[in-house]
């Protein structure tokens, strides 16, 4: 059993993540500005108050860190505070306490100015196209820094589009590449117990590309899931999803 802090408790993704950690045996120490449904013990606090952050990540093995503002906004208004200094303080309260396992959330909106019509791979690197996914970016980049400067187990996951309401279900619907990097929240919930779960050595570092199967044609290599942490989806667009 390992005590495993996540951010965003009270989200889509930090609710599945959440239950799939409960029910394999891990002890959840939740984070959020809000109550979660879910049995488990949460603390209610801002990610930016890092005296808060401290405290939560007291006797905690890893982390998976999901809060955020998550999806495009005003960059001063909405995304430095939660996105940049709320990563801040969850990092360096990891490295402060020689956690085994970081996970951070990053997105597929990192590689969303690239074509989309072939398989996206690692090594084709980023092509940001707002200033979220510079935010997500600079996730991945902290994250790489963490790991090498300070031997942590860091993985940056870029994860797929997972619907947060019936709204936004539809908005998915409508993409014409969204039921292929479609994410349920019950492959997110597996894939970040992987994570967590996964041995990996001090000091590595790794992005990996999370989405459930694709509906029509793959558009994101999952292999390095796959081989890295043991990661393969169950789902295709529109199954494993769940709404409160």
């Amino acid at each position: 059993m390992t005590r495993v802090l996540v951010t965003g408790c009270a989200g889509g993704v930090g609710r599945a993540v959440c239950a799939e950690l409960l029910h394999r045996g891990h002890e959840v120490v939740g984070f959020d500005r809000i109550a979660s449904p879910l049995e488990h013990e949460t603390i209610i606090a801002d990610i930016c108050d890092s005296d808060a952050v401290n405290a939560a990540a007291d006797g905690v093995d890893g982390v998976v860190h999901l809060a955020a503002t998550p999806d495009e906004s005003g960059f001063i208004e909405d995304l430095i505070e939660p996105n940049v200094r709320g990563l801040f303080h969850i990092c360096d309260a990891a490295r402060s306490r020689n956690m085994s396992k970081v996970v951070l959330a990053s997105s597929i909106q990192v590689v969303s100015g690239h074509r989309w019509d072939h398989p996206i791979v690692l090594e084709e690197g980023p092509c940001v196209i707002n200033h979220y996914a510079l935010t997500k970016l600079w996730a991945e980049t902290m994250g790489e820094m963490y790991a090498r400067c300070y031997d942590l187990s860091v993985i940056a996951a870029r994860l797929g589009w997972l619907p947060r309401s019936p709204e936004h279900h539809e908005e998915l619907k409508s993409s014409p590449v969204g039921r292929d990097v479609f994410l349920s929240h019950d492959d997110a919930g597996r894939f970040f117990t992987a994570c967590i779960e996964a041995d990996m050595s001090s000091g590595q570092f790794e992005i990996l590309f999370a989405t459930s199967i694709a509906k029509d044609r793959m558009r994101v290599d999952l292999e390095p899931a796959a081989r890295v942490v043991g990661y393969v989806p169950r789902d295709t667009w529109p199954e494993g999803i769940a709404f409160s």
